[in-house]
């Protein structure tokens, strides 16, 4: 269904941002021994992605974004997440 003069695909949905970072720094130990110290962060800027809004003309929700896209456990987009490791390699 389209209303008036609109085309196909004229309007978008919110967009999002996403960066991620990482910081490796190597030490060494003698002979083949290395120790690695890592800190990883993704999703930096801790910017949401929001779902697109809703289309149901009949809603009361009509244009209305309810919802971000995905989750910690299986979106694209999930909250800041910072990660620190070391390995050590012999």
């Amino acid at each position: 269904v389209r209303f008036g003069t609109t085309g196909r695909n004229q309007f978008r949905g919110p967009g999002g941002v996403n960066l991620d970072a990482s910081v490796f720094r190597a030490f060494s130990l003698g002979g083949a021994r290395r120790l690695e110290l890592r800190v990883e962060a993704a999703n930096v800027t801790n910017t949401p992605k929001f779902n697109n809004p809703n289309t149901n003309v009949q809603s009361g929700n009509f244009m209305r974004i309810l919802d971000t896209y995905g989750s910690a456990t299986g979106g694209a987009y999930f909250e800041r997440n910072i990660r620190l490791g070391v390995r050590f390699a012999f």
